[in-house]
């Protein structure tokens, strides 16, 4: 186990490693996002499932392990700034855009989107650097 925090942690110039220590911050980051009510729903789950599948290109059997590892982190992680940090220096702004709406989806994958879901949203927003605009315009498209 510690072998696993040290390679995931460690700056990696390998392109495969990187890429996947990508899905794995996108992945903590949709789990904070389902989590921000205090309740991760199956039908939340399912929808970031979905979403490693399609959207990662992942098979089923890696969009389930990358889903498992990224609650596992979640429950031991009290600050995202690493996470977050990797995104910014890995995605583009469209790539950030992309994944705020994904954000928005799962948090509205039970027809409900709670005030702390919405608000979660927002401060990933701002820590991506995305512009106000962009946080509303992909709320909007989301309904």
């Amino acid at each position: 186990m510690i072998n696993f925090f040290k390679k995931f942690f460690k700056k990696n110039n390998n392109d495969n490693d990187k890429m996947s220590d990508i899905s794995l911050a996108c992945a903590i980051i949709l789990i904070e996002v389902s989590y921000s009510d205090f309740e991760i729903k199956d039908v939340e789950i399912e929808k970031m499932i979905r979403f490693f599948e399609k959207d990662l290109n992942l098979s089923k059997k890696k969009a389930l392990w990358l889903n498992e590892e990224a609650q596992k982190l979640h429950k031991d992680t009290n600050c995202l700034r690493k996470y977050i940090r990797l995104i910014n220096e890995s995605y583009t702004k469209k790539e950030k855009i992309k994944l705020i709406n994904i954000a928005w989806k799962i948090a509205r994958a039970d027809n409900e989107v709670d005030k702390y879901e919405e608000h979660r949203i927002r401060k990933i927003s701002e820590l991506l650097y995305l512009n106000h605009s962009d946080f509303i315009k992909e709320k909007i498209d989301t309904i």
